[in-house]
């Protein structure tokens, strides 16, 4: 996933990621159940400031299948993280460096800031569930639960202590196709988050249109649908999304639309971001009860 915002206020913020995860142990367990394991990457780069973040991340979760006539499962998922923290303070410029002869900015004027840089280094964890329940083939939906941060290191790069805060997740998606005989299903999202005295609420829908079912009782084919949606992020913005699965193979896009204030600055721009997604190595399709995260 790559993601750039608000470049039309400052240099952009610029995310990229990416993840890679497999389940485990299928052929040693019963009734379903499995194991599976996963590393990911993050890199965060506020080049304003060039304060960057990388984050090292291995997963381990287990699914555990419920049965009865609805189909339920819990999967329990425990992250642990390597992460890295830097900035480099000679891309600023400050009031003490303004020189009243000339009028403008004097980089011989020294500043009481290290001129150089600082970096913090720092383990991090998280944890969570994931309730995934299906009533037939019209219905499916996934309730999920995280506590992320809940160590709280200390992430300061300025000497002193700065704790990292734990941050709340609650999530929620369902799919909901419109009649057994219909090509077009509705998906609903909602997702909140708290984390110290902020609170992130984002909800909004898609519509997939099938193009091709992905086979129910063979591997002979995979879907072929395509994703249109909206969502609200309270407060800052509303987003766009388009999503295309191929087999395998999906590809997303969403823009950002700032309605925060920060509208005057931004001229409503928020962010562009793209996803690139494969699905299909260790044996994906053998295992019909998972399913993957939406593309939010």
């Amino acid at each position: 996933m790559y993601r750039m915002q608000w470049f039309t206020v400052t240099n952009p913020y610029k995310t990229i990621s990416f993840a890679l995860d497999a389940p485990i142990f299928k052929s040693r367990m019963r009734h379903g159940d499995f194991f599976a394991v996963g590393i990911n990457f993050m890199n965060d780069n506020q080049s304003t400031v060039a304060l960057t973040t990388n984050s090292y991340n291995g997963l381990i979760s287990y699914t555990k299948f419920l049965g009865g006539k609805k189909l339920h499962y819990l999967t329990f998922g425990y992250e642990i993280g390597y992460n890295t923290k830097s900035v480099a303070l000679n891309s600023l410029k400050f009031d003490s460096q303004y020189d009243p002869n000339t009028g403008g900015y004097s980089s011989a004027y020294g500043i009481s800031e290290n001129s150089g840089g600082a970096a913090a280094r720092y383990f991090d964890m998280s944890t969570g569930v994931v309730w995934n329940f299906h009533t037939d083939r019209k219905f499916r939906s996934s309730l999920g639960l995280s506590l992320q941060h809940f160590t709280n290191p200390d992430v300061s790069i300025m000497g002193g202590t700065d704790r990292l805060l734990s941050k709340y997740a609650f999530q929620w998606n369902a799919a909901y196709k419109m009649g057994y005989n219909s090509n077009a299903v509705l998906l609903p999202d909602l997702l909140v988050a708290k984390q110290g005295g902020t609170l992130l609420i984002n909800g909004g829908a898609s519509i997939k249109y099938l193009l091709q079912e992905r086979s129910h009782y063979t591997n002979f084919h995979g879907e072929r649908s395509m994703a249109i949606g909206i969502n609200y992020r309270y407060g800052d913005a509303a987003f766009i999304n388009w999503r295309l699965d191929y087999e395998g193979i999906a590809f997303a896009v969403a823009y950002d639309v700032n309605i925060s204030g920060l509208t005057p600055a931004s001229r409503s721009v928020g962010a562009f971001e793209f996803m690139l997604q494969y699905r299909g190595m260790f044996g994906f399709d053998k295992n019909t009860k998972r399913t993957s995260e939406r593309f939010m």
